[in-house]
């Protein structure tokens, strides 16, 4: 019997019965939808955190304190000690804060960020309007403040011009000079609710130190990464006497690390999900078997009129595989749209992975054959004679 034959034979067989069909393949759509899906959701993540980290640039440096911030050994002569290494094209501190901003009867909790004019261009952060702090700023210590994009709307609602008004903050009445624009996940923090002040006005006015929490130094070139982070590290080792004083991040290093353990996590929860792609084909083998029991007599007719083994074992292969490839087919759809739901409702970033359809499809495949082989077999081994028996 030719294969064409055999193919007819088993799709014959599984529009005998079309609702047991489908509820046979729904454990390989829905192994192969989940598949896709947190395939989808983990290249969407690693994208986006890939994004905001080379967003920052691929020479960036950031140096930290090794201590508890109140021991902090990072302050205003690490600062000027860093900016003035050859390696270090620029360099911007940040002194982190937190406070209630109020204009008018709006009061909102926010982030405070004090620092000096490179932030901008070290950040990679624009303005929507107006300008942001000065050197002028930084060195009179003045209240002038940017905002960011949320906390501008929340403080002044969607359509008014805060430019120029007076924000509350403690005590203080900070002057609005310049509006970031919406840089959601991908700018100084997880969202825009922060203002940006001079960092030396928090440290005269608010914390009353010198200490800094954060300096961002960003290298020469991207080439000479290594040799400005060791340049660093020896001034600041000789500096402070301690390598545990400080830290230093290495945007590549972040990079590497961040990627790895998105990848790591994505393979875990898609090992996850494909046991569900497992228990279809279970379910396939289960339903193969109820099969060929209940067929015992047309495979006795047929092997009574000449069928050899083969072809029997060859229909009821094909009629598994043609089960798990039509769940595979469809899983690649819902998969597809799955993460499309997934995007629309929780606004996590996915991205449709055309090699993981390939790889649940390809898989679907493999389980039909896999898992239809046994029954097959089993069918194919059965006496003509005990088939026409049967009633």
């Amino acid at each position: 019997m030719r294969t064409s034959d055999s193919f007819k034979l088993a799709l014959g067989g599984l529009r005998g019965n079309p609702f047991r069909s489908f509820l046979t393949a729904l454990g390989v759509i829905i192994g192969v939808a989940a598949v896709i899906i947190t395939v989808s959701i983990g290249t969407g993540a690693k994208v986006r955190t890939q994004s905001q980290i080379q967003r920052l640039g691929s020479n960036l440096l950031t140096i930290s304190s090794g201590y508890r911030r109140q021991d902090s050994p990072i302050n205003n002569s690490v600062l000027s000690l860093v900016s003035q290494l050859s390696l270090v094209d620029k360099v911007a501190p940040v002194v982190n804060s937190q406070g209630t901003l109020s204009y008018t009867s709006n009061s909102i909790d926010s982030s405070i960020i004090g620092t000096d004019a490179n932030f901008l261009d070290i950040r990679n952060l624009q303005l929507s309007e107006g300008t942001f702090i000065t050197q002028d700023d930084v060195e009179r210590s003045t209240w002038n403040c940017v905002l960011g994009a949320d906390l501008a709307t929340e403080l002044f609602g969607e359509d008014s011009d805060p430019l120029g008004a007076y924000v509350r903050y403690d005590r203080f009445k900070l002057y609005v000079v310049g509006i970031v624009k919406t840089m959601g996940g991908e700018g100084v923090s997880s969202n825009d609710n922060y203002v940006i002040v001079p960092y030396t006005t928090l440290q005269k006015k608010v914390t009353g130190t010198k200490s800094i929490s954060t300096i961002y130094a960003r290298a020469a070139s991207s080439k000479d990464m290594t040799a400005a982070n060791d340049q660093i590290y020896a001034a600041l080792l000789e500096k402070t006497g301690s390598e545990d004083a400080f830290r230093i991040s290495n945007q590549e290093v972040l990079l590497q690390f961040a990627t790895s353990s998105t990848e790591t996590m994505t393979l875990l929860l898609t090992g996850i999900a494909a046991v569900s792609l497992l228990v279809g084909g279970i379910g396939i083998m289960n339903i193969m078997l109820v099969s060929v029991t209940e067929r015992i007599r047309e495979i006795g007719i047929r092997k009574a009129v000449g069928a050899k083994d083969r072809d029997i074992l060859r229909q009821f292969i094909l009629e598994s595989a043609a089960l798990s490839l039509s769940g595979g087919a469809m899983g690649i759809v819902v998969g597809y749209v799955g993460s499309r739901i997934v995007t629309g409702v929780f606004g996590w970033p996915t991205s449709f992975d055309t090699a993981a359809a390939a790889l649940g499809f390809g898989l679907s495949v493999f389980i039909g054959v896999f898992f239809g082989a046994y029954p097959a077999y089993k069918g194919a081994k059965l006496d003509p004679i005990e088939g026409l028996r049967h009633e």
